[in-house]
């Protein structure tokens, strides 16, 4: 990857960021008009949309029997579409309209896409802003998805398709198999010393400007003594993570807060999305995305609604985890390490950096000074 190539970031943005947003905003879009049928009666909706009723419907027997891998199964689980199937079968075997309510809800699936699509339209905006995609390239993916969303509507048998499409762009867009995402990933926090032995070429003028243009910023710089020790562990990162904001422990978990955001870090890691996203920048906002999405595909809860889609879901993760199996980590979930004004500081802040670097850790200045805290996937 020539990731010192403007080019090679535009087409990054044009295969695979762009894509992934379209496909986010179809299942929103398809979940949205799905929600305008909210209370209204299964027998008007079919006068206009004939093939409503396998939404709801299909794979279901009397009196309210769901099969696991029935069509209205999944659009339940994934779309939050339901009726009550008693009373739809005992209207039926009277040779009565199916004047039963529809009920469309938001599930915690479309809840989570909904925090990821407005990520990715951030960064596309700004990658406007900046001439690296065209205004058109944008508002084309934005009608697409609403042309996808309708094909379903119309052919609802489609809409596991639309699911698996989304999955299939979300994998291929993490850290775990796209070397741009991974690039980011390694820059959301990182010393200049890193930079200079794995990523040379961004140091060159040219292409510091562009990687600032993406949000690279100083985020921390060592105050001692020798000048050359502090350019050296000088630390680079985007608007991701960036303030320590406190613990809290209960009896089965721990908690991490940075810039507003709620982290499990104990027993296992986990991110919750929120309505006021803090990140920004292009950079920023894609290392969010691919935490998100690493979070999606990583925990049961996710994993066993997405199966319903897929047979045999890959776990990027693990993968990602097994590619730094060298990798030691934290001794405990969230360390102090303190001001970095001393040498002594620096020393224990190496020890950090290969996890860091991977993202097995993740450094955020708090008030007092710098904190590392365990992602512990």
């Amino acid at each position: 990857m020539e990731y010192w190539r403007r080019e090679s970031w535009v087409s990054y943005l044009r295969n695979d960021v762009l894509p992934l947003y379209e496909s986010s905003l179809s299942i929103l879009n398809l979940w949205m008009m799905l929600k305008r049928f909210d209370g209204k009666l299964l027998s008007d909706l079919i006068k206009d949309f004939p093939k409503i009723e396998f939404i709801f419907v299909a794979g279901t027997s009397p009196p309210d029997k769901y099969e696991a891998d029935g069509l209205a199964y999944i659009y339940k689980e994934l779309l939050g579409t339901s009726i009550k199937l008693r009373e739809y079968y005992f209207l039926k075997s009277h040779g009565k309209e199916p004047r039963t309510t529809c009920k469309v809800e938001k599930t915690y699936i479309v809840e989570y896409i909904g925090r990821v699509s407005p990520l990715l339209e951030r960064v596309l905006n700004r990658a406007y802003e900046l001439g690296l995609l065209a205004t058109s390239e944008i508002q084309n993916a934005q009608e697409n998805s609403w042309k996808r969303a309708e094909e379903v509507l119309d052919e609802p048998e489609k809409m596991p398709e639309l699911f698996a499409d989304f999955l299939n762009k979300a994998l291929n867009f993490t850290a775990t198999y796209n070397e741009h995402t991974k690039l980011l990933w390694h820059l959301r926090k990182i010393t200049k010393a890193y930079l200079k032995k794995l990523y040379p070429k961004i140091l060159e003028p040219d292409v510091f400007k562009f990687f600032q243009d993406l949000g690279l910023r100083e985020y921390i710089v060592p105050n001692v003594e020798d000048p050359e020790i502090a350019d050296l562990y000088t630390i680079f990162s985007f608007d991701y993570a960036l303030k320590f904001q406190g613990l809290h422990d209960t009896r089965s978990y721990k908690y991490l807060y940075i810039d507003g955001i709620t982290y499990v870090i104990y027993p296992k890691f986990r991110t919750y999305p929120t309505d006021n996203e803090p990140c920004k920048t292009i950079g920023g906002c894609l290392c969010r995305v691919n935490e998100l999405i690493w979070n999606l595909t990583y925990h049961d809860s996710f994993r066993s609604h997405l199966t319903l889609i897929v047979d045999n879901l890959p776990d990027p993760v693990e993968e990602w985890k097994n590619l730094f199996k060298g990798v030691r980590y934290l001794s405990g979930d969230c360390n102090f390490i303190g001001p970095l004004n001393s040498y002594e500081g620096l020393s224990r802040l190496e020890e950090y950096l290969p996890a860091i670097f991977v993202g097995a850790a993740e450094l955020v200045k708090g008030e007092r000074g710098v904190y590392v805290c365990e992602k512990r996937w």
